[in-house]
């Protein structure tokens, strides 16, 4: 990866730390829905995919992102 692609700037990393956590949030939701009948086979793929996103965003600001 391009250093200047990686690099983040304060601001922008905790942007993508909140918007992270927001997935993580939802998907917490959508394993809660879950339970309902109709969004069982579709909620678990939604809040998989939530996490998986959520999280590697804030893998990444943490790991490019400069010190709050």
């Amino acid at each position: 990866m391009h250093a200047t692609l990686a690099l983040l700037t304060s601001e922008r990393s905790r942007q993508l730390i909140e918007l992270g956590a927001l997935l993580g949030l939802l998907s917490g939701l959508a394993l809660a829905a879950r339970e309902l009948s109709f969004f069982r086979r579709f909620g678990l793929i939604v809040a998989g995919l939530l996490l998986a996103v959520g999280f590697a965003l804030i893998i990444w600001s943490v790991h490019f992102g400069k010190g709050f």
